[in-house]
This record gives structure tokens, C-alpha cells and sequence, in this order.
């Protein structure tokens, strides 16, 4: 018996899909650079609305691929970095921090790398935090800084001053009170002597050992 059942012809959507399995692309410009144009190929058209051709399209294989979210991201920029066909920084939106430091650590700089003149200066993508269109939006409402590849808040530690900066700043308030002694004809007590020779060795580098100021006597003249 002869079998005439016939399979029906693929729909123009079905075959899109089978030669355009990610549904959105970029096409690369001339120079292989950036994205000439972003295209939801099913749909037939371009990010503005308009109706393109998609039979003139080169293979996917010529293409970029592209999610839905960056496809939604492209939107109104033009600087779209390509190498080949993978966008250098996938994400758009990312931050710079020093990535040797212990973590958590500051934020150095926010870089939308999409609408860029040019990239030439970025670290790779790869040694950035990638973020959200929320985190980008959200990125002024305070200090933040990076632990365990996220996005946190974060207070900078207060900057560490030098004991011998310290010390030096410790005489000059040694100085003012040795003044008001002189003032009201007292001297310092034999505590405040023995304080001032310890200030005195930490700033001029005699004591290296010292890790941190010895506090000052209770009470400091006679």
C-alpha cells in the first residue's frame, strides 16, 4: 500500500527559526568593529519598528547572537563593540575595581560600554563587574564596593595614616602644651617627660618596634 500522507511546508516563521535559531542578532559593520544594525529576525524587523528584509540577511553563522535582554538593551545606542561575532562586553553595563585588593573592595569606575566613543582603555570584560540595568540605575544612592562577584554596599576604610606622620602631629600638640605649662609656671609631670622621649623616638624613626602611640598620661604637669 502505497503511503500519500505528505508533510505540510514549513511556515516562512519556521523556517526563520530554523536558519535564525536565536531570533535577535547584530550584524557586524564593514570593519567587523560594532553593530551596523540589531534585527529581531523573526519578527522582521529592526529595533525601530521597521520592516526589514531578512532574506538579504548573511547566514546566522555571520551574525551575532543576541538574548532578548540585550536585544532589548541596544536601544538607542550605537557603539556596540564586536569581535567576530561575540560582543566584547555582553553585558553593557559594568564597574571597575582593583581586583588584586581583598574583598569587599570599592567601585574605581561606572562604564556604560555600549554607548562609548571607544573601548581601547577598558579592562576586559572579564575583569569587571557586570551589572543590572537596576544595579546601573541605582549605582548613586551610595558608596558601593565588590565581594564574591556582587555589587554591595560599601564604606571605605578610613586611610591609614603613618605612626611617624602621627607622632609628628602628637609633638605639635606637645609643643602647645609646653607652652601653656611655661604660661602658668608649671613643668611637665615625670609621666608627660617619659611620653614626650616616647612620642619623640617614634617620629624621628629611633623606635621602630612601636606599632601604635602610647596613650597619653592622665595627668601632664605639676
Amino acid at each position: 500500500m502505497t503511503d500519500t500522507t505528505t508533510t505540510p511546508p514549513l511556515s516562512v516563521l519556521d523556517l526563520l527559526k530554523e536558519n535564525y535559531p536565536s531570533q535577535f542578532y547584530g550584524v557586524p559593520d564593514a570593519d567587523g568593529t560594532i553593530l551596523a544594525e540589531v534585527i529581531d529576525v523573526w519578527a522582521g524587523k529592526n529595533l525601530n519598528g521597521i520592516q526589514t528584509d531578512v532574506t538579504q540577511l548573511p547566514a546566522a553563522s555571520a551574525l551575532v547572537p543576541l538574548t532578548a535582554d540585550q536585544y532589548g538593551l541596544a536601544r538607542s545606542v550605537t557603539n556596540i563593540g564586536v569581535s567576530g561575532t561575540t560582543l566584547l562586553y555582553p553585558s553593557r553595563f559594568y564597574a571597575t575595581y582593583d581586583t588584586t585588593a581583598a574583598q569587599p573592595t570599592g567601585i574605581t569606575g561606572w562604564f556604560d560600554t555600549w554607548t562609548l566613543s571607544t573601548t581601547k582603555n577598558l579592562p576586559a570584560a572579564s575583569d569587571m563587574l557586570a551589572l543590572t540595568q537596576d544595579q546601573w540605575n541605582d549605582r548613586a544612592t551610595g558608596p558601593q564596593g565588590v565581594k564574591d562577584d556582587d555589587l554591595v554596599d560599601y564604606t571605605p576604610p578610613a586611610p591609614v595614616v603613618p605612626l611617624e606622620t602621627q607622632a609628628q602631629t602628637e609633638l605639635a600638640w606637645i609643643a602647645s602644651q609646653a607652652s601653656m605649662a611655661a604660661a602658668m609656671g608649671e613643668t611637665f609631670t615625670d609621666n608627660m617627660k617619659a611620653y614626650v622621649k616616647a612620642i619623640q623616638a617614634i617620629a624621628n624613626g629611633t623606635d621602630t618596634t612601636s606599632t601604635a602611640l602610647p596613650a597619653r598620661p592622665a595627668t601632664i604637669m605639676n
